[in-house]
């Protein structure tokens, strides 16, 4: 009985260890395989092969459409709480809500669409997915600081995943248009994804450091909200 009254807790743990899980599996057969490139590669480049690319999808996708679920629930738990703050953090509870699952979905779509065979696709919802997922965090960090559940690990995994957010966006900058003096071209490196083979620059392992900093900024947040999630039933 207990373990069904916390079956949104235990959702939230296997969505978190689950996506940590896969990077880690990914990243450790695509490297010892030759196929990636150990320092440091980009997320997406990972799944270019199999079996990495089916893990990468499954595992990831399952994580993220876990996280499609707790949006909903977190809504349902924000709206009280929201309501107490004003009436603009009632109206932005729902609009979070959309944002999130939107996210959600072209996480989905990101991580099952891979960076070699669908760039534009592939670049357009992974966007999608680190900005909302941003979002959503920043509000859910704000909701719970101002009605006393405050929290200094998510308050600093908030703070993290943006500054790596906007550091990740600036290289990547600088990665293309470095390119672009090279190639003559600007996206370039969106048509082309480095392979074991590529010459990193500097601005491209600073690029995939910050989206792994950031990626694992989200999942520490998230772990800060099982407390919210205690006795509270699918």
């Amino acid at each position: 009985m207990k373990n069904k009254q916390n079956s949104a807790k235990k959702l939230l743990e296997i969505s978190v260890f689950l996506g940590i899980g896969t990077l880690l599996i990914t990243y450790i057969i695509s490297t010892t395989s030759g196929r990636v490139a150990s320092f440091i590669p980009i997320i997406s480049e990972m799944p270019f092969n199999e079996p990495e690319s089916s893990i990468f999808g499954t595992g990831l996708g399952i994580s993220i459409f876990s996280f499609l679920i707790l949006a909903q629930i977190f809504h349902k738990i924000f709206k009280p709480l929201s309501k107490e703050i004003n009436s603009n953090y009632e109206n932005m509870n729902d609009i979070i809500r959309i944002i999130a699952t939107l996210g959600a979905i072209c996480g989905i779509i990101t991580v099952n669409f891979n960076w070699n065979t669908y760039p534009i696709l592939h670049g357009i919802t992974a966007f999608i997915l680190f900005t909302s997922f941003l979002v959503w965090n920043t509000f859910a960090y704000l909701v719970l600081e101002k009605s006393g559940r405050g929290n200094n690990i998510r308050k600093y995994a908030v703070y993290a995943g943006w500054v790596f957010y906007v550091f990740m966006a600036i290289f990547s900058v600088l990665d293309n248009l470095e390119l672009q003096n090279e190639k003559g071209d600007f996206f370039y490196r969106m048509n082309n994804p480095p392979t074991v083979d590529t010459e990193r620059t500097i601005y491209l392992n600073i690029t995939a450091f910050c989206e792994w900093a950031m990626v694992f900024s989200f999942y520490t947040g998230a772990l800060t909200h099982r407390k919210e999630l205690e006795r509270i039933q699918i």
